[in-house]
């Protein structure tokens, strides 16, 4: 069966973004994944991305929070949910739309969202 995916709204209809980028997931019935273009290093991304590159412990959390991302050209895309909170927070999810993820503020400028 071809993959297909879907990009991720909140709870008003509108699109998510992370950081930039649209968030996708897998989903039956929806666009096919070649839309999202090349795959890129997501480790190079939070490295030039968080604001103590060289923290190990940073680039951990971020990298634990977002276990189940990859990173196109194009967009985000969450493959699992091992760890949804910022799967659930950007797409306001139950009540995760209250609760931001600590670990986005490691990131440079603080901006977790668009």
């Amino acid at each position: 069966m071809h993959k297909t995916i879907r990009i991720g709204k909140n709870g008003c209809g509108s699109e998510v973004y992370f950081r930039g980028k649209k968030v996708y997931f897998h989903w039956e019935n929806s666009c096919n994944s070649s839309i999202l273009g090349k795959k890129l290093d997501k480790t190079v991304y939070i490295k030039a991305n968080i604001v103590r590159p060289d923290n190990e412990l940073d680039l951990s959390e971020v990298s634990k929070l977002m276990m189940d991302w990859q990173l196109y050209e194009n967009g985000w895309l969450v493959t699992n949910y091992k760890n949804k909170n910022l799967f659930y927070y950007l797409t306001q999810m139950g009540d995760y739309g209250y609760h931001r993820p600590a670990e986005l503020k490691l990131f440079k400028n603080d901006a977790g969202e668009k």
